[in-house]
Formats: C-alpha cells, sequence, structure tokens
C-alpha cells in the first residue's frame, strides 16, 4: 500500500481531541530475528515488514512512530540488533514500551527461547527506546502527551517465568499523577485490559472451544481504576497480533495487529479538535497476505481461531464510530 492509497477507518472516537492536529503511527509486534524462519510468525518475513511499515510510516508525515513492543522474538541481543538497524533507516521519531518478548525470562517448560541467550535488562530497552532512558514516561508529541507503561517486568521478578503483563503498585500510583498533570494523554502499554480479553472468551466459547487464551494482565484493577478515575480516553496495545476495539466506562482500548504475522498492518491514528480516527494500514501484498494466512491458520487450533477473529474484524471495519461518518 502507497501513501496515496485510502485506507479503512478502524474507529472514529469523540476523544481524545488535540487543539493542535497530529498524526501517530503505531508498530506493534514484529518480532524480528535474523535467526528463524516459518512459523506462524513468518520469522522469515518480519524484518521486510516492519521495514515496510516504518517506511510507510513516515512517508505519510507522521509526527512520531510508537510501538507498544514484541520488537523481537526473544529478546535477544542479534534480535536488538537487526531492529536498530531497521530503525536507522527512518528519521521519524520512535519510542517503544517492551513487550513480553522483549524482556528476560527464565527458561520453563512451557516456553521455547530458541538459540541460548542473555537478554538484555528491560532498562538497555528504556535507555534505547524510552524518551528519557526509564520507565514510566510522559512524552508530548504534538498536541498528545503519551504515557508509557511497562507491562512486561516487574521489580521482584514476579513475571521471569510467564507472559502475563502487570503493572506495579508504583507504576500504578505514578500513573494517577501523571494524568491529572497531562493535557491530552494517550497510554501506551503492551498487555491488554479485560475488556480486550473477553472478546477472546467470547470467540472461544462461540466458535472455537479448543482455542487457547493469551497471556493476561494480572491484578488489572487497579490500574483500570487508575485509567477510569484519570479520565484516560485513550489506551493503546499490543500482544494478541489482532485489530481490536474495546470500552471500559468512557476508557476505549484500541490494539494494534502485528506487523510479523497475519494480517501484517498498522494503524495510523489522528488526533484533532473532533476528536481521533483510527486507520488500517496494510503492508502486504496479496501473496504475501496469503503466505501470512496459510502460516497462520495451519498452525493448530488457537493460531487458526486467531486467523478467524483477525478476519471477522477486518470485514467488520470500521469496529466503532462515535461520529457522523465522513468521507474518507
Amino acid at each position: 500500500m502507497t501513501s496515496t492509497e485510502p485506507m479503512p477507518v478502524v474507529a472514529r472516537l469523540d476523544a481524545p481531541t488535540a487543539s493542535t492536529r497530529t498524526r501517530l503511527a503505531v508498530v506493534s509486534d514484529p518480532h524480528v530475528t535474523p535467526r528463524a524462519e516459518g512459523t506462524a510468525m513468518v520469522y522469515h518475513r518480519a524484518a521486510d515488514r516492519i521495514r515496510a511499515a516504518l517506511a510507510d510510516a513516515e512517508s505519510r508525515d507522521v509526527d512520531a512512530i510508537i510501538s507498544p513492543g514484541d520488537l523481537t522474538k526473544d529478546g535477544a541481543p542479534w534480535e536488538f540488533e537487526q531492529f536498530d538497524r531497521l530503525l536507522s533507516e527512518v528519521d521519524a521519531p520512535f519510542v517503544s514500551v517492551p513487550g513480553n518478548h522483549d524482556v528476560p525470562k527464565a527458561s520453563v517448560d512451557e516456553y521455547e527461547y530458541g538459540d541460548p541467550h542473555e537478554s538484555p535488562p528491560v532498562s538497555r530497552f528504556a535507555e534505547r527506546y524510552a524518551p528519557d532512558g526509564e520507565f514510566p514516561f510522559v512524552e508530548r508529541i504534538g498536541g498528545v502527551d503519551v504515557v508509557g507503561l511497562n507491562t512486561a517486568t516487574m521489580p521482584d521478578g514476579s513475571l521471569a517465568e510467564t507472559h502475563d503483563g502487570a503493572v506495579s503498585e508504583a507504576d500504578v500510583a505514578w500513573l494517577s499523577d501523571a494524568l491529572e498533570r497531562t493535557q491530552t494523554p494517550v497510554v501506551l502499554m503492551h498487555h491488554n485490559t479485560p475488556r480486550m480479553y473477553d472478546q477472546f472468551r467470547d470467540l472461544r466459547d462461540a466458535a472455537h472451544p479448543e482455542m487457547g487464551l493469551p497471556p493476561v494482565m494480572r491484578d488489572p484493577d487497579p490500574l483500570v481504576d487508575a485509567l477510569t478515575e484519570g479520565d484516560a480516553s485513550l489506551i493503546v496495545t499490543g500482544h494478541l497480533h489482532n485489530v481490536g476495539v474495546a470500552k471500559t466506562d468512557d476508557v476505549w482500548e484500541v490494539t494494534t495487529p502485528a506487523t510479523g504475522s497475519f494480517p501484517q498492518a498498522y494503524l495510523l491514528f489522528d488526533v484533532d479538535p473532533t476528536g481521533t480516527t483510527v486507520r488500517y494500514v496494510s503492508i502486504a501484498d496479496v501473496e504475501a497476505m496469503t503466505e501470512a494466512h496459510h502460516a497462520r491458520r495451519s498452525d493448530g487450533a488457537t493460531s487458526m481461531a486467531y486467523t478467524s477473529f483477525a478476519s471477522i474484524r477486518l470485514a467488520s471495519l470500521p469496529l466503532v464510530d462515535e461520529r457522523t461518518p465522513r468521507t474518507e
């Protein structure tokens, strides 16, 4: 897809608004690696897909490119090196929070991490991709305040043997304070709110009883309370490799599809005085999409369910429209 082609609308939201028109590209879950091929993740295409997403986003005059994480397959040093080489090809500002695949994990039976390696600590991820080299953060971009949360690690190490997410008590308190002093917060985090997970449970119950559910956010209530009480009108997440929109009270969550696996796309967020419009940008042609679709749907019951869910959602765009439809 070129920068001149129309883009399907995912959502039109009444909030957030910004007096200064701001465009953010959100790229998620590229899972780059130079040492793996195939699987449902189509690892041998990962670098090409995120390269295409970054270049396309820059061609659309974005104020910044932001990411909810899982930049790498397993957090290996050579994977970060590959991602950084790809990132060096664009000039647009880039910020990211870590995903569960970007941080050190213990070697446990449930998870296979490929080549033996020692993942850099989350502090190294922050040095690379956080505005001031630490999490959490607030970064003013155009007319919005991007609020970055680390859901992939906990100070006590309690997430080291799981892909679940959590936010520490200290970071929840920080978030409550940050939301009071920001003008137009857009919260960026990897893991999802319970309302978004509920959509996967509904899919399982309705059509795919054999489906395994994705890793969840542990003890989410304090975080959700801080978001709702702090009037955070928009959360941007990744993790599920599917485009999605869910609402908790007055807080919308928009989940970004993966660039690495089907459906191989990213999202554009335009925030202006009328509200926020979210558009879907494919980064794969028909041949590449066919390859990714086949790889995903043929990799077991859970992958097949994810592919089904992605296809249903893409056929249902826009998922939410709070405003009068406009000519795109």
